[in-house]
């Protein structure tokens, strides 16, 4: 044979044998992503204690993270002084997350702030639908690096799926990975027993502490609630996961906010899951796995966030989200509150 032979005879089947390989792995997964519109999100909440003066607040808010399916994110976040709104400082709170947060600590006894304090922030990000589809993507989705993987599987007080009472619900519901079970695989599994009725019914009702033992403790839950046991789940199976809680934005009239889950499937990305979507009048549907239409912004990502408040040391608070995190110092009883809140949407942007 001539080496121009022996080299095509090499060629076609090195050819051949990664045609084999491709086709035996299948078509594979990705994650698409489709502009859906811009959109800015303002609120302000105003509160005022009947029994306590402040001499000096610090008080935290997030910071709206940028992912896949919310970008070009931009925030703000002012407190209204006798000077006139000052702006909050942008800094990252103090879990392995990292996350950015605002933060400001106000001037000793200010009169506009001594019974009380009117905080108001803009969220506004470019949002995508989210379709899981067949198919390979042109570039593969970037990687999670060791310290976000670890962030992402870590036991923290919401996510505490090594206590007992969560490991033996585990069993009982057979959510661990099996042998050779691919993530995504398991992923529908975890999706469609959470939203079987029976096993943690959808209910808005208070259960207690947003805490993954005290869930399955009281036994059900809204979408905050179904995410963070849903994200337990998979990290106890040392699958990357976590909590997304956005500002619903679909038009100028949306008002409310949502949670749900998604976890990390390594050449796909986050695959977004929602538990509790038409849960009360579509529980069995499979609608919510691998979608997500773009009618959401995002505002948060997971819980326990870990502040530095100055004066009053390093806190850990359970989110920043729908209510600001503060502390004061001053004279009295914090415990008699009143607290007035006004949010709006606006459509900046739709795709042509």
């Amino acid at each position: 044979m001539s080496r121009i032979a022996a080299f095509l005879s090499i060629a076609f089947v090195a050819v051949m044998g990664s045609a084999a390989h491709a086709q035996n792995r299948g078509p594979g997964w990705q994650m698409v992503y489709t502009p859906s519109h811009r959109a800015s999100f303002t609120r302000e909440w105003r509160y005022k204690f009947a029994d306590h003066r402040s001499t000096k607040w610090v008080i935290a808010l997030r910071y709206p993270p940028t992912l896949a399916w919310s970008r070009d994110v931009t925030g703000s976040a002012e407190v209204l002084t006798s000077a006139g709104w000052k702006p909050f400082k942008e800094v990252k709170e103090g879990s392995a997350e990292g996350r950015r947060m605002f933060i400001v600590e106000t001037e000793r006894d200010d009169p506009r702030l001594r019974e009380g304090f009117s905080v108001r922030t803009t969220l506004t990000a470019t949002i995508y639908h989210q379709q899981l589809q067949r198919g390979r993507p042109a570039s593969p989705p970037a990687a999670l690096s060791a310290a976000e993987r670890d962030a992402y599987l870590a036991e923290t007080p919401t996510f505490d799926y090594r206590k007992p009472n969560v490991k033996q619900w585990m069993d009982k519901h057979q959510m661990w990975l099996r042998k050779d079970e691919k993530p995504l695989d398991f992923g529908r599994r975890v999706y469609k027993e959470l939203r079987t009725p029976r096993v943690l019914p959808y209910d808005t009702k208070d259960g207690g502490e947003w805490i993954c033992s005290q869930i399955l403790s009281v036994g059900f839950g809204e979408c905050c609630r179904h995410a963070i046991v849903g994200t337990s789940i998979f990290r106890a199976n040392k699958i990357p996961a976590r909590v997304v809680c956005g500002l619903w934005a679909v038009n100028d009239k949306s008002k409310g906010s949502h949670c749900w889950g998604e976890f990390y499937a390594a050449g796909i990305g986050w695959v977004p899951y929602d538990t509790t979507m038409e849960a009360d009048v579509r529980p069995l549907t499979d609608a919510h796995f691998g979608v997500k239409k773009g009618e959401i912004l995002a505002g948060m990502v997971d819980f326990d966030w870990v502040i530095d408040a100055g004066p009053f040391g390093r806190q850990t608070v359970f989110g920043i989200d729908a209510f600001p995190g503060f502390w004061s110092q001053g004279e009295g009883d914090m415990g008699k509150v009143k607290l007035d809140a006004t949010e709006r949407v606006r459509i900046l942007r739709r795709p042509r």
